[in-house]
């Protein structure tokens, strides 16, 4: 399996209360290793030096930081040959959905999930909307509780449970 494409992880958005916890990425990377999988993190060039935080604690041959230095097309490639992309609900996320990739769009309580989540039928979209849902506020008066409350450990469950699950409709 190491041969495989690596697993494009997106842990940014245009806004921190679209952010699910830079520790739950860290902790979904910590359980895919041990399913043997290999992780490419992809954001701006702005968003290198955080990137840089979550890859520093993983093998750099598992776990790369593809921030700031990928092109559009090699972004587009790379989310063509994933075997899934997990992102917040961003730009990245609804890229790999149109394209029809597997991806996991954890979201945030800031906007209602229901209405602007990524769409495709290979689209898995985990939530957790507290009675603060949709937030109004630019600051979080709960902590950002609807993006801490989703486990990394669950998430990754969700996502390979419903590949396993899933046949396409055309074959």
């Amino acid at each position: 399996m190491r041969d495989s494409a690596p697993i494009v992880l997106a842990p940014f958005a245009n806004e921190r209360l679209r952010e699910w916890p830079i520790s739950h990425f860290r902790r979904f990377i910590e359980v895919g290793l041990e399913d043997n999988q290999r992780f490419v993190i992809c954001g701006t060039l702005a968003q290198r030096a955080l990137a840089n935080e979550l890859v520093r604690r993983f093998p750099s041959d598992w776990v790369e930081n593809y921030s700031g230095v990928t092109s559009w097309p090699e972004m587009q490639s790379l989310l063509r040959a994933a075997p899934f992309v997990v992102a917040n609900n961003s730009g990245v996320a609804h890229l790999a959905a149109s394209m029809g990739q597997w991806v996991l769009c954890v979201f945030g309580g800031k906007h209602h999930w229901m209405e602007w989540m990524a769409r495709g039928p290979k689209v898995v979209t985990i939530t957790h909307m507290p009675n603060c849902s949709p937030c109004e506020s630019p600051v979080c008066p709960n902590s950002l509780a609807c993006l801490k409350d989703v486990d990394p450990e669950m998430a990754y469950f969700e996502i390979m449970t419903a590949k396993a699950q899933w046949r396409d409709p055309g074959s």
